[in-house]
């Protein structure tokens, strides 16, 4: 489990709140303007002239747990002692199925697997005709804002009004795993239908931040879904997905020359790539552009960001999402949620092999993806 550092003097509300009282909730409608709403803002740091901090990677390992990785856990584990969670995602069990592929599993009966439609339905919403947007959310349930801020460090203004342009922190009541949170991108107070490479270097900065192996995010795209809003979702995993373990083979460039290494996924069912890169904006504007022409084609894939933001899997899905056989993106990464104890007990790797090849793109199909992302790579790093 992860854990939280308790910071004191600068910060002090970081301190967790050990009361269990369940909190009252009122939902309340931003119809396409968050003006008045208040919140703890992370302002991530930007980097003077000649600095490439954004560029690179700032962290390292051996560093001690970051302030942004102290403020989501302490927020969430806050939120969660206030009642705020349907139920307690850590004491779920959990099992490697047997097998070469470690596929791991959790029951938990009381999970919703309509979550997702449920959080499109009631909380994203698009109102005619003019398609603005409108977000009906308890105020409760926002932890805090990240936005870009201008001073060279990052810092927390605490309960401030949210600025014109972020990612909004929203916690989910049914968690899939520890921390698991919304990620909610708006712009000029209003939230995008599309995903653009600002908007994706801002989720992946994120993910550098908080500087914290266990740390994923997590981004569906499928043309069966019920919002034409973006939004990512992020927890924290204990062990590595059993995709992030296994081997790769090249398909375009190297760290050293390029900058950027594109691979593909040996012996997986689910055919997906993977991008590489210790330079943050060209693997964003990369992903984002390879993401924004999948878009434009109504294609159907996920994002697994990992490794501190260092890797971007893309898991491309054929059609059969039309007829309910979408898989999420924990789900592509190896992590599958049971709701009930017989699936849980009685499921087998072949099932899941044949689960996940059922959705796998066709060899055809997966060589102009490849061929379009080298491209695309091609194109914006040299």
């Amino acid at each position: 489990m992860a854990s939280v550092t308790q910071v004191d003097g600068e910060y002090p509300f970081l301190k967790q709140n050990p009361g269990l009282e369940q909190s009252k909730c009122h939902k309340v409608a931003f119809t396409g303007n968050f003006l008045g709403v208040r919140t703890h803002v992370y302002w991530l740091g930007s980097p003077t002239e000649g600095n490439d901090a954004y560029v690179s990677f700032p962290f390292t390992a051996e560093e001690t747990q970051s302030l942004l990785d102290a403020l989501l856990l302490s927020q969430w584990e806050d939120h969660a002692s206030k009642g705020l969670l349907k139920y307690d995602v850590t004491t779920c069990e959990i099992k490697v199925v047997s097998g070469e592929k470690n596929f791991v599993t959790q029951l938990n009966e009381n999970w919703n697997p309509n979550f997702l439609q449920n959080f499109e339905n009631n909380v994203l919403q698009t109102l005619e005709p003019i398609k603005s947007s409108c977000i009906k959310i308890c105020k409760e349930d926002i932890l805090f804002c990240v936005a870009h801020g201008e001073k060279e460090s990052s810092e927390i203004i605490p309960s401030t009004i949210v600025p014109k342009d972020g990612i909004l922190i929203v916690i989910n009541a049914n968690p899939v795993e520890y921390g698991h949170v919304f990620l909610m991108p708006y712009k000029i107070h209003q939230l995008p239908q599309s995903l653009d490479k600002k908007m994706f270097g801002l989720i992946t900065q994120i993910a550098v931040e908080v500087n914290n192996c266990a740390f994923r995010i997590f981004f569906n795209h499928s043309d069966s879904t019920c919002s034409d809003q973006i939004y990512f979702q992020a927890s924290y995993f204990a062990n590595p997905l059993p995709v992030e373990v296994l081997p790769t083979v090249p398909v375009y460039g190297d760290l050293l020359t390029t900058g950027i290494c594109i691979c593909e996924v040996a012996h997986y069912p689910l055919k997906a790539l993977v991008f590489i890169s210790k330079n943050l904006k060209a693997l964003a504007d990369v992903v984002a552009e390879i993401c924004s022409t999948l878009h434009n084609h109504d294609a159907a894939f996920n994002l697994l960001i990992s490794d501190c933001g260092a890797k971007i899997f893309l898991f491309p899905q054929v059609h059969k999402v039309l007829m309910g056989c979408h898989l999420s993106a924990w789900e592509c990464g190896g992590y599958f949620v049971y709701h009930t104890k017989s699936d849980f007990d009685s499921v087998s790797e072949v099932e899941i092999l044949k689960r996940m090849a059922s959705i796998s793109l066709d060899d055809d199909s997966f060589q102009a993806l490849k061929q379009l992302c080298c491209n695309i790579a091609n194109k914006l790093t040299l």
